[in-house]
């Protein structure tokens, strides 16, 4: 097996691997056809989807009978009749997916499906579309066993195939996959081609092509070396070499870790655990005419709430600062933002803004104007050595 960093791939079905969309609404429409009920369109069927045929049934049903369980299970019969003979009639896979497929079997990735389609469903659209895959595991909606988001098919998938947590990963569409995986203890990733918002799928990693799918799933374990007490031999940029040499000037002793650049939250998590404290999350932005320009520094995984910002400090509406002004005023490209940039003259217009909380931290972690170091040091020592020096005011919110 090559190095990959995830050794299982558990894979979500409808609006993951394959669309269905169209032949499951199809389907409930010839059920409510029966009863002489409304119909529905693809559009909104795209929101019913994801949680069982059972719940995809009862919520197309008229408001008067979705409590009526007879009701349910009847129209429910209709439909599995009707969807079973005509399962694959608009269904296929999502393009590039059963190439990408082949090719993390071929690589010695195990996979497993993760559904909550019913069971009979789940493993026809497999066996058809996907015959030469080996799934260590097929699940679907079983008598007996819980929908997802239960990790209890999290827990099955991992005990039939002998792979670790930490070397898992579930694929998935839904808000509902996410939360799967974080009951399971397991990674995700949310794809965007299927059937929900992307505020609802969207979790510490990203959404988008099977292309960028296969460049997550074929990446080799994230890079963080030991920790480093002394200056890079080499700075690459004026800013790195600047920021040592403050150090070294007040005397700031710091511990500092190279590694891959850091895109992922899961990829900071790794960051934060061989540096020993979470990194901060530093932001550019200014006014509409841009004359204003506040570097704001604050929780990795608290939102920027432009508002928020605004009415703390007093001013008008802000907005992020183009690439180019970051790199004019800071010294640093799109990933890479630190306050650390306060020691630059260019710098020297911009106002320092910070979360009153990290203040009273401890320890303080940053980039140290590249994406692929991050640096820790004292926190009293950045507000009361190394931001002085820069001749700045920081302002804490």
């Amino acid at each position: 097996m090559e190095n990959l960093k995830y050794k299982l791939v558990l894979f979500d079905l409808d609006g993951t691997l394959i669309d269905t969309l169209e032949d499951l609404g199809e389907a409930v429409n010839h059920a409510l056809s029966l009863r002489g009920c409304p119909l529905h369109s693809q559009a909104e069927y795209r929101g019913m989807v994801g949680h069982g045929v059972r719940n995809l049934v009862m919520q197309a049903l008229p408001p008067a009978l979705q409590a009526d369980e007879k009701a349910v299970d009847e129209a429910l019969a209709d439909f599995k009749a009707y969807y079973t003979a005509h399962i694959d009639v608009h269904t296929r896979p999502y393009p590039g997916m059963q190439d990408l497929l082949k090719d993390l079997n071929e690589a010695g990735v195990k996979m497993a499906v993760a559904s909550n389609k019913f069971q009979e469903g789940t493993e026809q659209l497999i066996h058809e579309f996907f015959p030469e895959i080996p799934f260590v595991a097929i699940l679907g909606n079983r008598e007996g066993y819980p929908l997802k988001p239960d990790p209890e098919i999290v827990g099955e998938v991992l005990r039939r195939s002998g792979i670790p947590r930490e070397e898992a990963i579930l694929v998935g569409d839904s808000g509902t996959d996410m939360q799967t995986a974080r009951n399971g203890g397991i990674s995700a990733i949310a794809v965007g081609w299927g059937y929900r918002p992307m505020e609802e799928g969207a979790d510490y990693r990203f959404a988008g092509s099977v292309t960028k799918l296969r460049t997550l799933l074929f990446a080799r374990p994230f890079y963080v070396s030991e920790l480093i007490a002394t200056a890079p031999k080499n700075p690459e940029t004026a800013l790195r070499k600047a920021v040592y040499e403050a150090f070294a000037r007040l005397e700031i002793p710091f511990e500092r870790v190279d590694t891959d650049p850091g895109i992922t939250m899961e990829d900071c998590r790794h960051i934060d655990a061989k540096i020993g404290t979470r990194i901060v999350k530093t932001v550019l932005v200014c006014n509409r005419q841009q004359t204003e320009f506040y570097l704001y520094v604050t929780a990795a995984d608290k939102p920027f709430v432009t508002r928020e910002f605004c009415t703390a400090l007093g001013i008008p509406r802000v907005s992020f600062a183009s690439s180019d002004k970051l790199q004019e005023l800071t010294g640093v490209q799109v990933g890479a933002t630190t306050i650390l940039s306060a020691v630059l003259p260019a710098a020297s217009s911009v106002h320092l803004i910070m979360d009153r909380e990290l203040a009273k931290a401890p320890w303080f972690a940053c980039t140290d104007g590249t994406a692929t170091c991050f640096v820790k040091l004292r926190t009293k020592d950045l507000l009361e050595k190394y931001i002085p020096a820069t001749g700045h005011h920081l302002s804490l919110i």
